[in-house]
């Protein structure tokens, strides 16, 4: 909240000197068109995010409010960029939840990159675009990082806050989450040449709205075609999971604490998408197991044991065939390998093991071991907390461990506490 209010207060600041200093006041039918064109856009941009990935969505405002930044007077672009962010945030808060926290900080985050990029480049550059000299160029760029740079920081400032982290764990965990780097440089050189064009033909900006409808329903259709078929390799996992009664809900189950434990470690929004996405489906491969294997009450032979380990490569196999499920391939094809290198199907160790399917197992063996079987009862959550902490560091990563134990509210057993010897579920 602290974090919040300090944003709010540095961008009132910034608005406030730029109107006590009478920065080119009064502003005059152009930058009037600059203001009313960008605010549109900007509003847009955040009212309609194009889809992306599962339960991903880009917003794309980005580029309006780095155009604002090139085009307005600071203090004109931190205004337009509180009109328009605050009024869009507060629509869509109405569509679903409202939260203030979170209207606030998004409002302040965006003003916060809008001052930042603007004072740079009036700074470097002179508030011009119309010169065509490499300093220009350079003003541009220096602008861009700077906008980036403070919404970043700012995200990376709450998260840390929340999650209570070391700074030296998460900073490396954030920075490898921004796969959505070519995203943020397509929009801000779309901000660019927007600026551009308004500088030179200001009304020609409404060229760029006009087109946004169409593309949107087109990217909209495009995604609802990758949700169906999502959706479809979700419901073949979910009749695996149906035709044995005692394992029932297990893939949406692990997904859900797959995703609580991705949310306690930091992960970026993108790798945890991933993640539970591969959850929720990693053992779909169960569909090529024979029922007499995979529904038998009683021990198994090695020759169905055997049979039973090939559902990690069946699942990879197929979810590899599909965009969507394509970066977690290698999650559900490993989510039985183990820490000590005793797992399948490749007997990784350790670190070899790629995190999600770390996650996932995790995840996995707390269900295996809480749920009810047909040779016993689920375990509690007392029992389930000693064994899951012997097992750490021999067939599960500790440190997912430990990031489970915290979501969970567990404490770590304190030395002499022993697990009864219940055998955890494969």
């Amino acid at each position: 909240m602290a974090l919040v209010v300090a944003a709010a207060v540095l961008a009132a600041a910034a608005i406030q000197t730029g109107l006590l200093r009478g920065s080119h006041l009064p502003i005059g039918g152009v930058e009037l068109t600059h203001a009313a064109l960008l605010l549109s856009l900007i509003a847009a941009g955040r009212l309609f995010p194009i889809p992306l990935a599962y339960r991903r969505r880009m917003v794309t405002d980005t580029a309006p409010l780095f155009a604002a930044a090139l085009l307005l007077e600071p203090w004109l672009a931190a205004l337009v960029s509180l009109l328009a962010v605050s009024s869009a945030e507060t629509i869509c808060g109405l569509r679903t939840q409202f939260y203030r926290k979170q209207v606030a900080f998004n409002t302040s985050q965006a003003m916060l990159g809008v001052i930042a990029a603007s004072a740079v480049f009036s700074w470097t550059a002179g508030q011009s675009l119309n010169q065509s000299d490499a300093r220009v160029m350079l003003s541009v760029g220096c602008s861009a990082l700077a906008m980036l740079a403070v919404s970043d920081l700012l995200v990376f400032s709450v998260v840390w806050a929340q999650l209570g982290l070391r700074f030296s764990k998460m900073l490396p965990d954030f920075v490898r989450g921004r796969s959505d780097i070519p995203y943020d440089i397509a929009l801000y050189g779309a901000g660019f040449v927007a600026a551009l064009i308004g500088a030179a033909h200001p009304w020609l900006l409404i060229l760029l709205v006009v087109p946004l409808p169409t593309l949107y329903r087109a990217m909209s259709n495009q995604r609802a075609l990758h949700e169906q078929t999502r959706d479809a390799v979700i419901a073949l996992a979910d009749t695996v999971d149906d035709r044995d009664p005692y394992t029932f809900g297990h893939c949406k189950r692990v997904a859900e604490f797959s995703e609580r434990i991705c949310n306690q470690m930091g992960l970026a929004p993108d790798v945890i998408s991933e993640v539970v996405l591969a959850a929720r489906v990693h053992d779909v491969g169960k569909i090529g197991i024979r029922d007499a294997v995979l529904l038998k009450p009683g021990r198994l032979t090695d020759e169905e044991f055997a049979h039973i380990k090939e559902h990690p490569d069946i699942g990879a196999r197929l979810t590899a065939r599909f965009p969507d499920f394509a970066k977690g391939t290698r999650y559900i094809r490993h989510h039985h390998e183990k820490w000590d290198g005793t797992g399948y199907p490749s007997g990784l160790k350790a670190k070899e093991i790629p995190l999600g399917a770390r996650i996932i197992a995790v995840a996995d063996t707390y269900d295996a071991m809480t749920s009810t079987r047909v040779y016993r009862a689920g375990l509690g959550d007392e029992v389930t907390r000693l064994e899951m902490a012997r097992v750490a560091g021999q067939q599960l990563d500790p440190e997912v461990v430990r990031a489970w134990f915290v979501a969970q509210g567990w404490t770590w057993p304190a030395a002499g506490e022993q697990a009864p010897d219940d055998r955890v579920a494969a």
